[in-house]
Parts: C-alpha cells; sequence; structure tokens
C-alpha cells in the first residue's frame, strides 16, 4: 500500500485538506481588484492553498508565481518576475520571446537559454536602472491588457525582500502596481514581523495597500475526516479516537499532523489506542531531531535555552514571579526580550513554541543549564 500522507512538499487535489473558506475567500478578492497579504507561521500549508487556489481557478485568472526564497540580488528578482510573468501569459516559447521583446524594448534586460535548456531573461552589462525596474514592474499589468484577463501576481515568501535594497526596492513596486488595474498582488510569507512592518505599519512603504489574511490551522472536524478517509482509501482503518490524538499532538498544524499521521501508517495500517499513535510521534521526532538540534545549538544564550525549556515543561503557565523564580529567568523584562528576539526568529509566537514536535523534543534532552 502506498502511504496517502504527503508532508514537506507542496500538494493540491485530493491531497490538499480543506481551506474551502480560506479559497473562497481568496477568490472574492481577486475578484474585486484587491490584493492580499497572506501570512502564517512555517509549513502551515500558504503554497498549498496557492497552488489549489491557482488550479481551481486558472480558466478565470492567469497566475504567476514568484519565490523569492534564496534571491538576494535586486536584478536576480526582476529577471524572476519579468521571465515568470511572460511565461504565465505567453507560454510557448515564440510568444514568449516575442512578448518579452516587445514589453522590455529598451530596458537593460535580454534573453537567455538556461542551463535547463528553458528561455530565460537576465540583465547584463550594468545594473538595472529606475527605468528598468519600472519597465519590469509594469510588465504584469501590460501582460494582462493584452491577454484580457486579469493577472494574479503571487509573491512567495515576500518577506525576503528586505536582503535585497528592502525599503528602495519596495517604494519603487508600489509606485508602479499602485496603479495597476488589471493585475492583483498576494504577497505570503512565514515572517509575521517583518510583514507587519511592510503593510501595517504607517511608515512601511505597502502600507494599507493589500488586506491582511492570516491562514490558521485547520478547523479539527476537517482534518479528522480527511485523516479517516485517506486512512481509508489506502486500506486501512483509522478510529475517530486515533484521528483525533494525532491532532492533539499536533495541535492541528498541516505539515506535523500529516507527518505523524504518515509514520503511523507504516506502523500500522489499522491503528489502535494511544500507544501506536505515541511510537509514530517518537518517529516523527526522531526524523526531525537533527533539525532540532541545529536549533537548539543556535540558541546561544542559557538563558533563551532555560525559556525554552520553560514554556515547553509548562504551556500556557502565566510568567509571574513564581515561574521566574523556579526556571531563574531573572525578571519580566528579560522575558520580555527573550520573547522579541525568539519571535523574530519565528521559534515562538506569543509565548508558545511554534512547532508541537520541537517541544517533545525539548523535552526529551538533559541540560546542565
Amino acid at each position: 500500500m502506498v502511504n496517502p500522507f504527503k508532508y514537506g512538499t507542496v500538494v493540491s487535489g485530493k491531497d490538499f485538506v480543506d481551506r474551502e473558506g480560506e479559497l473562497k475567500e481568496l477568490a472574492r478578492e481577486i475578484r474585486g481588484g484587491k490584493s492580499v497579504v497572506l501570512y502564517s507561521n512555517r509549513r502551515m500549508g500558504k503554497s498549498s492553498l496557492l497552488l489549489e487556489l491557482s488550479k481551481r481557478h486558472c480558466r478565470e485568472f492567469i497566475f504567476v508565481r514568484i519565490d523569492l526564497y534564496g534571491l538576494t540580488e535586486q536584478s536576480r528578482f526582476l529577471e524572476a518576475v519579468a521571465k515568470e510573468t511572460s511565461r504565465a501569459a505567453f507560454g510557448v516559447a515564440e510568444k514568449f520571446a516575442s512578448s518579452v521583446w516587445k514589453f522590455l524594448k529598451g530596458t537593460n534586460l535580454r534573453l537567455v537559454v538556461t542551463d535547463s535548456g528553458e528561455l530565460g531573461v537576465e540583465f547584463y552589462g550594468r545594473e538595472p536602472s529606475t527605468s528598468d525596474v519600472a519597465g519590469v514592474f509594469d510588465l504584469p499589468e501590460k501582460a494582462a491588457r493584452r491577454r484580457k484577463r486579469r493577472l494574479v501576481v503571487i509573491f512567495d515568501e515576500f518577506q525576503e525582500i528586505a536582503y535585497m535594497d528592502g525599503v528602495g526596492l519596495l517604494k519603487q513596486m508600489r509606485s508602479r502596481f499602485q496603479n495597476h488595474q488589471n493585475v492583483v498582488y498576494v504577497f505570503s510569507g512565514s515572517k509575521k514581523h517583518l510583514l507587519h512592518q511592510i503593510f501595517e505599519e504607517r511608515e512601511g512603504a505597502f502600507f494599507k495597500f493589500a488586506r491582511p489574511m492570516e491562514l490558521d490551522v485547520i478547523p479539527n472536524k476537517q482534518f479528522e475526516d480527511f485523516l479517516i478517509s485517506r486512512f481509508k482509501g489506502a486500506g486501512g482503518n483509522l478510529d475517530r479516537a486515533a484521528a483525533r490524538m494525532i491532532l492533539r499532538k499536533s495541535k492541528g498544524h498541516p505539515y506535523y499532523t500529516q507527518q505523524i499521521a504518515h509514520e503511523l501508517f507504516d506502523i500500522s495500517k489499522t491503528p489502535s489506542g494511544e500507544e501506536d499513535v505515541e511510537e509514530s510521534v517518537r518517529a516523527a521526532v526522531d526524523h526531525q531531531s537533527p533539525a532540532y538540534t541545529y536549533m537548539w545549538e543556535s540558541v546561544k544564550s542559557p538563558l533563551h535555552r532555560r525559556y525554552l525549556k520553560a514554556i515547553a515543561s509548562e504551556p500556557g503557565v502565566v510568567h509571574g514571579h513564581e515561574f521566574i523564580e523556579r526556571h531563574r529567568l531573572r525578571s519580566t523584562s528579560h522575558i520580555q526580550r527573550i520573547e522579541n528576539q525568539l519571535e523574530a526568529r519565528g521559534i515562538i509566537e506569543r509565548g508558545e513554541i511554534v512547532d508541537p514536535l520541537f517541544v517533545v523534543w525539548l523535552l526529551r534532552i538533559k541540560t546542565g543549564l
């Protein structure tokens, strides 16, 4: 039997879980011409949601996806915008080539053949000028007018723009995008504090440009039904009690729910009782252990480490005087600084550890703090 649970990859179709409300909401905003900033913790399923959206509405809109992860140079980002917009809007090589040539004539871009044999674009000779940047950022609007269809440009991991002359580039983007009538932009990211600075703070370059939308955990009932259905579809059997236990362990987090279910299916196609679920959690934590070790070792301060161990062992406990004394955390002001720093790294949120399996790992290890 093929294991029916997938994690660590973008999914759609039968592997996609619920999110019907979010899909309808996104489609409604796009039809209304309103851009969206979509944010959540990592591995919450943003990319899968946007892939499912593009597949369901590909006849209605033209979708362009630009992944900023790993891009550190402005020129590489602009090349990606030009290439992915032209490819999505015009597709075949002949149309792609003629469209890029027409739309970017006069700029410092040229057509190239990539190592994989595909047509692409790149800057040559010098750094992009102001007119080059404007030409690239206006390309989606020009393509939408030519195709007579709305373009939806998805920027995945948008906060990464902060690493490439963030403020200056953001201002140039805003100055072009605010004039576009036929393009909707979806800014997706996982570092909420950076996205908040860009879209919600008055000094931010995109202040109130896009409607904020936070992706939360999937409701338990829908996820229980999905888990039970996937077991059954693969020839197994999962009862509702076991499904609920998986969700308690994963706290409803899509990635870790799928991982625990994947491990459970390998352990038993017809699991029974808490023991099988606990074994699947142990297996999932073992597989993540190298990543957790690296994360732990990257937290250099003993005080930060004590705080993580404290909230892992006492989740939801008020951080009052007794809590501080018990875990030797010095003072409320020290806790506030620790929380701000760990939240900026995406390790915690609102005083709780984001990754439920990291909590299990923390409770396992012994330290001399």
